[in-house]
């Protein structure tokens, strides 16, 4: 069961689908920034991926707020699509307790996949994503709920192990659908996640979001 602390770790940055009222995006790209993060006492750089901008104005204090509802992981880095803010974004983030990962990248990858598959490994994510609903709720003065959240194992390469889930984000302004796909990784000996979400209906798929968070966990680099 080694692996299967790593499996709860990922599903929390669901709450930032909804955008509180009166806020507007303020980021506009900038150039082609890197940006740089430490894990583990370890410093990566990341080039911001083209189309996505890092918080910036009022969404600073928003990315910081919803960030800290998340009581298991660190965020390292929140991209929103430019001119937009939580409805087509990407997170990286690690344990909170992060400890590194001794073995190699492949063989850590396919014990995730195992485990995933296994029925102790789906009734932790279950467990997960419950104790992630209370924690949002709880952080929101139930201001903001999930809901019906379904997550599902889609497969292993070379960098990733993915999960995919839809979930139901319910807020006073209503309720939205938000798709999501998790990349766990291993980079440098240490253990991230790359989540990219978008709302359901704005025409962005698994796949694309598979694509993009394989495409953004390739491009971390180590410095």
């Amino acid at each position: 069961m080694f692996g299967m602390r790593y499996l709860t770790l990922a599903l929390a940055a669901l709450a930032l689908a909804v955008i509180p009222d009166g806020v507007t995006a303020q980021n506009r790209p900038q150039g082609k920034p890197q940006h740089r993060f430490t894990v583990g006492g370890k410093a990566f750089t990341i080039p911001v991926p083209q189309g996505y901008c890092l918080p910036s104005g009022a969404t600073v204090a928003l990315a910081e707020k919803f960030a800290s509802l998340d009581t298991m992981n660190l965020t390292h880095a929140n991209l929103d699509r430019c001119g937009t803010f939580g409805e087509d974004y990407v997170h990286i983030k690690s344990p909170r307790t992060s400890q590194p990962v001794t073995m190699p990248r492949a063989q850590f990858l396919a014990l995730i996949a195992r485990e995933l598959q296994t029925t102790a490994g789906q009734q932790l994510i279950d467990d997960a994503i419950e104790n992630v609903g209370r924690d949002v709720a709880k952080g929101t003065n139930n201001e903001i709920q999930l809901d019906n959240a379904v997550p599902r194992f889609t497969g292993q390469d070379d960098m990733c192990a993915y999960m995919a889930l839809v979930s139901d984000v319910v807020a006073a302004q209503g309720t939205i659908k938000i798709r999501g796909v998790i990349c766990m990784t291993v980079v440098s000996g240490e253990f991230m996640n790359v989540n990219a979400y978008a709302i359901e209906g704005r025409g962005i798929t698994e796949a694309q979001l598979k694509d993009r968070v394989r495409t953004i966990a390739l491009s971390i680099a180590g410095t």
